[in-house]
């Protein structure tokens, strides 16, 4: 394929991953071509536009020219390696002094950039234009609206130029979001592919299955009303919701007059980010075995208008679990890569490859690597989610309500509409039938896991600590649910109590073991700077609680 980019990406507001995939050499070994990089557009000082923005000796300016200098450094390490270089950048963020001194100009009542308002384009106009002359060596840019995220940079804010992405308040008319979509990219076709000759990757991500990134009828509504360019392209998940098991492939994939590329997530953010296996790439590229009519990447790909795959080694989500062994991601990466540079080789052929000569796997060895990966895909799949509930995946926006993500447990405010859905169909035996045989999935990985002896010593231990993590994480999930069942159902809760919390005392016993990534909370994710949210452990203790009152 002509594109095969990669990214890490960091946490928003923690400090930055310690990771193999931020060197350009790994990168380029592995098969990717493109490295994608963040906050190009936080480096510039809008001088030519005023020059008083960040004038001299402020801290603002001095904060910008330092991220100027780390940016130049990682392009040439790049570029050093052959590598195409581009930028992840989110829209709209600007300087906090430019948009509180032209906040007339900007900014809507809401105090919100708007696409509309005089000087937004004008403006970033002068951002491009500064943008490409400080910055010559960088072959283009990812654009994403979906999301606006200035954790990481202190001196600057924004927001999104279209109302009905994620973590909006308030939706607007379908028909006026089409019309600011095809006003931003008609602009920033006109900038960057024609004016500066440069690479615009547009985003199409927006977290919904009836918009611009899932919808056939939307996307093409927006895509056709822009004139294709050769180096103009449009990026999508290769899911229609997020990274997600028991959702459709994206059916945006192929559609329309423009090019576009794959986004596939290696360390992935629903699913324990690495922390136990999860191998993903079979039904990635063979098409997953839950899905109604399963294709798969190979096939997917056969259209010309796909030319690349985006992949994210690192990163996606909040917080933990935090790895001390990137393998099952490197696992994850290898086989993408080095499949999108040879799409006539086999994922199983490239699967072996990797433990042979990244892992130095025997044969007999690889063999039993490839069962446990195999298995693990079928544990997270029946340990993560609910079938009885996520089967009718056409009409859910998130699967199991997304009660586990990142290093966090919810409880019943996450639960309940998966509760209330098993109350009402009868469908509980079938639920904690399905956590069962997670757990019993888990045991022969575990097991497996044990009879891999060669390779390095440390991955040696991070394969079998992981794969206990898996079979100690999901044994709680299980007594989890087990708990839930009791309650509603209205049985006696000692023992479901009792199995709970010496779920948790295994769990957290896992810490003694060489290569532990870090423990899953009891809280719920709440993002950087909010209030916690509560999850399974508040909801424990308000049945222990409850129980104590109901005894007195």
């Amino acid at each position: 394929m002509e594109f095969i980019l990669d990214m890490v990406h960091h946490n928003p507001g923690e400090a930055p991953f310690s990771s193999r995939f931020l060197d350009p050499a790994v990168l380029a070994r592995y098969g990717w071509n493109g490295q994608v990089l963040k906050h190009i557009n936080c480096a510039l000082t809008f001088d030519g536009f005023d020059p008083e923005i960040l004038p001299q000796g402020s801290p603002e300016r001095a904060w910008v020219l330092n991220l100027r200098r780390q940016l130049q450094a990682e392009i040439a390490a790049a570029r050093a390696q052959g590598l195409q270089v581009f930028f992840h950048v989110d829209f709209f963020v600007l300087p906090v002094r430019l948009v509180e001194k032209y906040r007339e100009g900007l900014c809507d009542a809401q105090g919100r950039i708007s696409l509309e308002a005089p000087l937004t384009l004008e403006l970033h106009r002068a951002l491009l234009d500064e943008l490409f002359s400080v910055f010559p060596e960088v072959d283009g840019l990812l654009v994403r609206v979906g999301e606006t995220y200035t954790f990481d940079t202190p001196y600057h804010m924004g927001n999104g130029p279209i109302r009905s992405v994620q973590y909006e308040t308030s939706m607007e008319p379908e028909e006026l979001e089409i019309r600011r979509y095809v006003t931003l990219l008609r602009f920033l076709r006109q900038e960057i592919c024609v004016r500066h000759e440069k690479y615009l990757f547009f985003r199409t991500w927006d977290c919904y299955p009836d918009k611009f990134h899932a919808d056939p009828d939307y996307y093409l509504a927006v895509t056709e009303a822009i004139e294709p360019h050769e180096r103009l392209l449009f990026s999508v998940k290769h899911t229609a919701l997020d990274f997600w098991r028991r959702v459709r492939e994206n059916p945006c994939i192929g559609q329309g007059r423009h090019r576009q590329i794959i986004e596939v997530q290696c360390q992935r953010e629903y699913e324990g980010k690495g922390a136990h296996p999860d191998y993903v790439m079979d039904g990635v590229l063979n098409g997953f075995s839950e899905l109604r009519s399963p294709r798969g990447l190979r096939k997917l790909a056969e259209n010309p208008l796909i030319c690349g795959v985006f992949t994210w080694t690192r990163g996606g989500g909040w917080y933990g679990p935090y790895l001390p062994n990137e393998l099952w991601c490197a696992l994850h990466g290898w086989v993408m890569a080095r499949w999108a540079g040879d799409p006539d080789r086999t994922e199983e052929e490239l699967f072996r490859e990797f433990a042979r000569q990244e892992l130095g796997l025997s044969q007999t060895d690889t063999d039993t690597l490839r069962r446990l990966c195999l298995l693990s895909a079928e544990a997270v799949l029946k340990g993560r989610y609910c079938e009885a509930y996520d089967r009718q995946w056409e009409e859910k926006i998130t699967p199991t309500n997304l009660w586990m993500r990142d290093d966090r447990l919810g409880g019943e405010t996450q639960l309940r509409p998966v509760m209330d859905y098993l109350n009402a169909h009868g469908l509980w035996d079938d639920a904690l039938a399905e956590k069962r045989e997670a757990v019993a999935l888990w045991r022969q990985i575990a097991e497996l896991s044990q009879g891999i002896t060669t390779g390095t010593r440390e991955n040696q231990n991070f394969i079998r600590t992981s794969c206990r993590y898996g079979l100690e994480l999901y044994t709680l999930v299980l007594r989890i649910w087990e708990l839930m069942a009791a309650r509603e159902a209205g049985q006696p809760l000692a023992e479901p109590l009792k199995a709970y919390q010496q779920a948790w005392t295994d769990f957290r016993a896992l810490e003694t073991l060489p290569q532990c990534p870090t423990l899953y909370t009891d809280r719920y994710l709440n993002l950087p700077g909010t209030p916690e949210v509560p999850g399974i452990g508040e909801t424990v203790e308000r049945i222990k609680a409850s129980r104590k009152t109901a005894l007195c």
